[in-house]
């Protein structure tokens, strides 16, 4: 007899950190159910990696790729899913967005002529996913290179694109880095100029340290400049330290 929803998510929030067979979830799922149902049975098959790829693979051939699949994908850590994931990349001759945001994790694998062709995509939810991306393969590329996607991204005035922005920059040291934040830090959202600022910060070098300084004299905002001077005391120790 096959259980209700409400049934089926009570046993799946009740098992907290613990796994259920997959025969079990296998049996739980239906595509009359609700796609918030599916998508925690497929959760809870992904977050058991290698067995759970190969269940979702057999699932995939049986339902289709769903949306629930592709997302629980991510969750394997398997390689054979970001092959069948790169595999699929196209639907409706189109790139998915699902499975570009699917392949965050092995951004650093990703190749860059299609990190490039996600940023063509002049929408806000691609250049999201890209930068997702780009966070696990910026180490592998020179200052340039990087700047030369974000460069390809038209719009500054978007909260999660230039949070986002920063969080990549910050684990550079460069002076060009190091200027672009500097930018950042002047952002009309005070949350962005706070992180630009404590990420200029966190680098610890005379560029950095330099940007603060300017920052000191041009920002006026009384908690910026609070930041601002409390960033440089703790990157004045460190450079004194090297």
């Amino acid at each position: 007899m096959s259980k209700s929803e409400s049934e089926i998510l009570e046993v799946l929030n009740g098992l907290g950190s613990k796994k259920l067979d997959l025969d079990i979830l296998f049996s739980y799922y239906s595509l009359e159910l609700s796609f918030e149902i599916r998508k925690v049975i497929a959760e809870k098959i992904g977050m058991q990696e290698r067995e759970g790829y190969f269940l979702l693979e057999k699932m995939i051939k049986k339902f289709g790729l769903k949306v629930e699949f592709i997302e629980a994908l991510k969750l394997t850590n398997e390689k054979n899913a970001k092959d069948l994931l790169l595999k699929n990349l196209y639907q409706n001759n189109k790139l998915s967005i699902h499975i570009i945001n699917a392949l965050e994790p092995w951004g650093g694998e990703i190749e860059l002529e299609l990190i490039r062709e996600i940023f063509d995509i002049c929408k806000i939810d691609f250049w999201i996913a890209g930068l997702n991306i780009l966070h696990f393969k910026a180490h592998q590329l020179t200052d340039e290179k990087l700047f030369y996607f974000i460069d390809q991204i038209k719009i500054y005035d978007d909260f999660k694109i230039n949070y986002k922005i920063i969080s990549i920059l910050k684990r550079r040291e460069s002076k060009i880095v190091c200027k672009l934040l500097y930018k950042y830090s002047l952002n009309k959202e005070l949350e962005i100029a706070k992180y630009a600022i404590f990420s200029l910060g966190s680098i610890w070098n005379d560029n950095s340290f330099e940007q603060l300084s300017k920052l000191e004299k041009e920002i006026k905002d009384p908690s910026l400049l609070k930041c601002i001077k409390n960033q440089k005391v703790i990157s004045n120790q460190f450079l004194i330290k090297k």
